[in-house]
C-alpha cells in the first residue's frame, strides 16, 4: 500500500501570491484593493514587494525578498535582494502601528505554523508574510512611511528611529474610562473586536483539542492495526490470517492519514483563528490609541482656556507689565495652535479609521472564506483517501466466509458436494 501523503489542493499554487476567490465578499475586497491601487497610480507612486525565499536554518527565520518602487525619497527604484529576519518585521510592525494611528496595521503573521517544519509550513509562512507586505504596501498611508523606506534600504539590521511607547495597564485605566467618544460606529467596532477576540481564542483552543483527539485516535488505530497483524501471523486458517493482516495494515495507513488530517485542520483553521484573535486585539489597540489622541486634545482645550483666563486676569490687574503680557500672548498663541493641530489630527484619524475598518472587515471575510474553503477541501480529500483504503480491503474481508472457514477446517479431507453440505449444516 502507498505511503500516505497530505493531499495537495493545487500543485501549481504560487506561494508568494495571494489566493484568488470568486465570492461576493472577495470581489468587494479586490475592488477595494483596486481602488487603493488606483489612488497610488493617480499620484504615479507604487511599491511592490515580493518574498522569494524563506531561510529556516537560523534561530529566527529570515525572509529574502525584492522590491521595486518609484516613491519619493527612495534612493533606488529596484532592490533585488533584501534580507530581513522575523524579529525585524516585528520592529517594523510596532513602529508602523505607533507612527500611524490613523491606520489599522495588520497583525504580523506567525514565524511558524502547525505544519511543524515541513514544506507546507514553509509555504504557509511565505504566503502569510507575502499577504502582509502586500496589504502594507497597498495602504496609501503606510507605503509612504519613513520607517518602511528604512526597512527596505538599510544595508544592516533594521532598527527603527522611532521607539514605540509601551502602553501599560495604568495608562489604559487613566485615559480610557473618562474619555467621551461621540463616534458611535468606532465605539461599536471596538466593542465588537473585543467580543470577537474572545470567540476567536475559544475556537482556536477547541480546534487544537480536536486535533489532539484525532491524533489520539490515530495512535489507537495504529496500535489496533499492529495487534491485528500479530494475530494474523499465528492464525491457522489462511483466509482469516490474510484478512487480519490486511486489516491491520489498512488501519496503520489510515492512522497515518489521520495524523496528517489532525495537523491540517490545526494549520488551516486553528492558526487562522489564533491569528485573527491577535488581529482583533490590534484593532482594539488602534481604536484605544485614538482615544489617547482625543485625551491630548481635551487637555489642549483646557490649557487654551486656562491661558485665556490668565490674560483676562492680567487685563483686570492695576499693575500690568509688558513683558508678562507678551509672554502670556505667546503662550496663548502656542496653545491655540497646538489645540488646532490636535483637532485636525483627531478628525483625520477618525475619518481614516472608518475606511480602514471597512478594508479590515473585507480582508477578514476573504481570509475566513479562504481558510474554510481550504479546510473543507482537505477534509474531503482525507476522507476519500480513507474510504479508498477501506474499499481496497473489501475483497480480503469477503474472502473470510463461513464456507471457506469450514472448508479449510476440514484439512485435506476429500469430500463430495453432499458431504460438504452436510458438514456445513452441522
Amino acid at each position: 500500500m502507498a505511503v500516505p501523503q497530505e493531499p495537495v489542493l493545487n500543485g501549481n499554487e504560487n506561494t508568494t501570491q495571494t489566493y484568488q476567490f470568486s465570492s461576493p465578499k472577495a470581489a468587494r475586497t479586490k475592488q477595494q484593493l483596486k481602488n487603493d491601487s488606483s489612488t497610488q497610480s493617480q499620484d504615479g507612486d507604487y511599491l511592490h514587494i515580493s518574498i522569494t525565499t524563506l531561510d529556516r536554518n537560523r534561530r529566527d527565520p529570515v525572509f529574502k525578498f525584492k522590491a521595486i518602487t518609484n516613491l519619493p525619497r527612495y534612493k533606488n527604484s529596484s532592490y533585488p535582494l533584501i534580507e530581513r529576519s522575523h524579529a525585524e518585521f516585528e520592529r517594523l510592525f510596532n513602529t508602523l502601528t505607533y507612527s500611524n494611528p490613523e491606520c489599522i496595521v495588520p497583525a504580523l503573521p506567525f514565524s511558524s505554523s502547525s505544519y511543524q517544519a515541513t514544506e507546507d509550513d514553509e509555504r504557509r509562512i511565505k504566503h502569510s508574510m507575502q499577504q502582509w507586505v502586500n496589504r502594507v504596501a497597498m495602504n496609501p498611508v503606510l507605503c509612504h512611511d519613513e520607517e518602511l523606506r528604512s526597512f527596505i534600504e538599510t544595508d544592516f539590521a533594521f532598527i527603527p528611529a522611532t521607539k514605540p511607547r509601551k502602553r501599560t495597564s495604568s495608562f489604559k485605566l487613566k485615559f480610557t474610562p473618562d474619555i467621551r467618544d461621540e463616534d458611535k460606529a468606532l465605539v461599536h467596532a471596538k466593542s465588537t473586536a473585543h467580543i470577537l477576540e474572545g470567540h476567536f481564542l475559544n475556537i482556536a483552543k477547541t480546534i487544537q483539542k480536536l486535533a489532539g483527539y484525532r491524533k489520539g485516535l490515530a495512535a489507537f488505530n495504529y496500535d489496533l492495526g499492529t495487534k491485528s497483524i500479530a494475530m494474523g501471523t499465528v492464525e491457522n486458517h489462511p483466509p482469516l490470517s490474510n484478512g487480519l493482516r490486511k486489516f491491520g495494515k489498512t488501519l496503520q495507513i489510515i492512522s497515518e492519514r489521520q495524523k496528517l488530517q489532525a495537523i491540517s485542520e490545526a494549520a488551516t483553521l486553528g492558526d487562522f483563528f489564533s491569528y485573527y484573535a491577535i488581529n482583533s486585539h490590534v484593532v482594539q489597540e488602534t481604536l484605544a490609541n485614538r482615544l489617547r489622541i482625543i485625551s491630548e486634545h481635551d487637555d489642549a482645550v483646557k490649557t487654551t482656556i486656562s491661558k485665556r483666563r490668565y490674560i483676562e486676569r492680567l487685563k483686570s490687574s492695576t499693575n500690568i507689565k509688558s513683558d508678562k503680557v507678551n509672554e502670556a500672548l505667546e503662550d496663548l498663541d502656542y496653545a491655540k495652535s497646538y489645540e488646532q493641530n490636535l483637532d485636525a489630527r483627531v478628525k483625520n484619524v477618525t475619518k481614516n479609521l472608518h475606511t480602514e475598518l471597512k478594508i479590515y472587515e473585507e480582508n477578514r471575510a476573504q481570509d475566513f472564506f479562504s481558510a474554510v474553503k481550504e479546510y473543507v477541501k482537505k477534509q474531503i480529500l482525507f476522507e476519500k483517501q480513507q474510504l479508498n483504503e477501506w474499499e481496497n480491503l473489501r475483497p480480503d474481508i469477503k474472502a473470510i466466509t463461513k464456507r471457506n472457514m469450514h472448508i479449510y477446517a476440514f484439512g485435506d479431507e476429500k469430500l463430495d458436494a453432499k458431504s460438504v453440505a452436510e458438514k456445513l449444516n452441522n
